[in-house]
């Protein structure tokens, strides 16, 4: 019982994210109901990209509570997987740990985003980068809640399982390689016809970042 009681405590933190993930997601949807139904259906429809009744921007407050639940959801996943793998030492409260890797995954992306505006603003081409900044984040959002099931399924069905969590991160893993290629594949003249600035992109700006929050965690 010591045991349990224990482990009940240790998730506890756990279980105060994962309901305000699902206060979140639910507030959104009831407030932007038709917003949340094109986003649900962006696999298999444009229209939540393509509808005149909404400006391209990541800072609206639908994307932004989307964006703030994709925070919520890496970042545990994040913490699990250094959590069951002994990935990284984790030196201090386990809570602190995760806003440490929360804290710094929305450093990440909010400095990426800064500096693809003004890449954008200094070599006119905000409205490409517009377009795709916003492809990429809902796509982004929608990977990141299609998977959270399984972070349920893992910290209160199988707490141990290193199996499960690989899967999980796999699957964002890939699921951001297959968002990327899909955007560049679409765009293929544009991409070939500046080939040397598109490797100099990928490096420095969807490479490099996860590097640099790899060493700033494990450093702290």
């Amino acid at each position: 019982m010591e045991a349990v009681a224990r482990s009940f405590s240790s998730n506890d933190w756990m279980t105060i994210v994962l309901m305000a993930i699902l206060l979140l997601l639910a507030f959104t949807k009831k407030k932007f109901s038709e917003d949340f139904l094109d986003f649900s259906r962006v696999l298999v429809s444009n229209k939540y990209f393509t509808s005149h009744k909404r400006t391209i921007s990541v800072l609206n407050l639908f994307s932004f509570f989307l964006f703030v639940a994709q925070g919520l959801i890496i970042s545990l996943g994040i913490f699990y997987f250094i959590k069951l793998t002994s990935f990284i030492t984790i030196k201090n409260e386990p809570y602190l740990f995760y806003i440490q890797i929360l804290l710094g995954y929305n450093v990440l992306i909010g400095a990426k985003y800064l500096i693809e505006k003004i890449i954008g603003e200094v070599f006119e081409i905000s409205k490409l980068l517009d377009n795709y900044i916003f492809y990429k984040i809902t796509y982004r959002n929608l990977v990141a809640i299609i998977i959270s099931p399984l972070l349920l399924v893992l910290i209160y069905g199988w707490p141990n399982s290193s199996f499960l969590i690989y899967i999980f991160l796999s699957i964002w893993l890939l699921a951001n390689i297959g968002i990327l290629f899909k955007y560049y594949s679409q765009n293929q003249k544009l991409v070939f016809g500046h080939w040397f600035y598109f490797i100099l992109y990928l490096c420095t700006l969807e490479i490099i970042p996860y590097i640099i929050l790899y060493k700033v965690v494990t450093r702290t």
